[in-house]
Parts: C-alpha cells; structure tokens; sequence
C-alpha cells in the first residue's frame, strides 16, 4: 500500500465505523419505539411478564447481594484508610453510602446483568433466528416484538431499580461490616451518619439510571438476537457484541445522567 492513501484509509475506517454505529443505534431506536407502541397488547400475557421479572429479579438475588456486599468492603476499606490519614473517619458512612446508591448499586448491577441476562437474552433470540423461528411467528401473524422482546424490556425496567435498591442496601451493610471491624465506628453510629448524608435527589438519581440501564440492556440484546446471522457462530458473535455494547452503552449514559443530575 501507497503510504499517501494511509490518511485516506484511516478515514475511510472510522467513518464508516461511525456510519455503522450510527446505523446500530437508529435500528436500537426503532426497536424501543416499537416496543412502547405495542406495550399494551402485550400487557394482557402477564404470564410471560412474570417469568422475565422472575429471571432477572429473584435469580439475580444471591449474585447481586454477594458483589454489592464486597464493593461496600472495598469501598470502606479504601475510604477508612485514606481519610485515617486525616483523622476524618466520621465521613466514611456518608462516602460509601452516596457512592452506593448514586453510582456503584446501579451500574454495577446493570453490568452484571448485561452479562447474566442481556447474553442470555441474545442466545435465545439469535438462535430463534438462525434457526428460522423468528420466520414461523411472522408466518403465524404472531409479532416477534411483542412475543419476545417487550416481556423481556418490561422485566429489565421493573427488576433492575428494585435490585439496585437492594444491592444499595447490602453494600451499605458490608462497609458497616468494615467500619465497625477496623475503624471503630459502631453500626448505630454508621448508618444514622449515612441516612442523615443522603437526600431524596440521591436515590432518584441511582433509580433514575436503574431504568435506563434496564432499557439498554434489554434493547441492545433483543437487537443482536434479531440480527443474528450466521448460524452457531453467529449467535457467539451476537452475545459477545451484546455484552461489549450494553457495557460501553451503560457506561456513557451514566456520565450523561450524573451530568444532568448535577
């Protein structure tokens, strides 16, 4: 290759891999509008409602408790130490709680689930697809919208809030855990300091990114299934892009939503 065309290439690569990320999240859009617009009618099978919120709520219960609770350890042992140094241990409730409810609970529980429930999510709709299902419900007069993607966007943004409030409270715990093991500080002392530190404003926000981060899990895997190609190793590349897509997806809409908030 001509080193002149090599500015000429590097262009040509990034414009079109912003053309087609801009062409992915057009398509993720349409999807979502298609997903409120027929929300109604797939409302009335609350029985598969039930079964997504079951997967992603109770299921996920032990597995969000166990990594909320040690990032509330951590949390406290970095904070315990570094603010020891100036003798303001006093401010290691109110640390750990408003980073557990405003930033760590909601997005640590989205990325868990985009691992746990989006791959699951675009397993089963990419092989649907490879394997002609999709192509039997049109046939059948049956939406694909309505029969699998909805249930499964309606379970993410109802489970997701209700398991980031619980991991916020877990988490709480394990660094009360640490704050009464190494600095001293009783668990009567440490929660009224981190009750009294937090504000309605601070729950709304890690609420707030709770169901948009549910959105996005749940639209980003629905799109990869549906636009599996390629048989078994098309539904392996569709989960690996879902996950690296709902992670790169959560971790920008945080920034724009603590932004806002502020």
């Amino acid at each position: 290759m001509n080193m002149d065309d090599l500015p000429n290439s590097f262009l040509v690569f990034v414009g079109t891999k912003v053309l087609d990320g801009c062409n992915e999240a057009g398509a993720m859009l349409i999807l979502l509008v298609q997903c409120v617009r027929e929300a109604p009618q797939a409302m009335r099978r609350k029985h598969r409602l039930i079964i997504q919120m079951k997967r992603v709520g109770p299921d996920s219960l032990f597995i969000a408790g166990a990594l909320a609770l040690f990032i509330g350890m951590v949390l406290a042992l970095h904070s315990g130490y570094s603010l020891r140094q100036f003798d303001f241990e006093e401010a290691l409730a109110p640390i750990v709680a408003l980073s557990m409810v405003k930033e760590m609970a909601p997005v640590i529980t989205a990325l868990l689930l985009s691992g746990r429930i989006g791959a699951a999510i675009a397993a089963e709709i990419g092989t649907m697809q490879v394997n002609e299902e999709i192509d039997a419900l049109h046939t059948l007069g049956i939406s694909p919208v309505r029969y699998l993607a909805i249930p499964r966007l309606i379970g993410c943004v109802a489970m997701l809030p209700l398991l980031t409030i619980y991991a916020g409270i877990v988490g709480m715990y394990g660094g009360a855990l640490v704050a009464a093991t190494y600095f001293d500080i009783s668990y009567t002392v440490y929660f009224q300091r981190a009750f009294d530190s937090m504000e309605m404003k601070d729950v709304m926000e890690g609420l707030l990114k709770a169901l948009l981060f549910g959105a996005i899990i749940a639209i980003v895997a629905c799109h990869r299934g549906f636009s599996t190609r390629g048989g078994a190793e098309g539904v392996g590349r569709a989960i690996t892009t879902c996950v690296v897509t709902s992670f790169i997806a959560i971790i920008i809409c945080d920034y724009f939503v603590t932004r806002f908030m502020m």
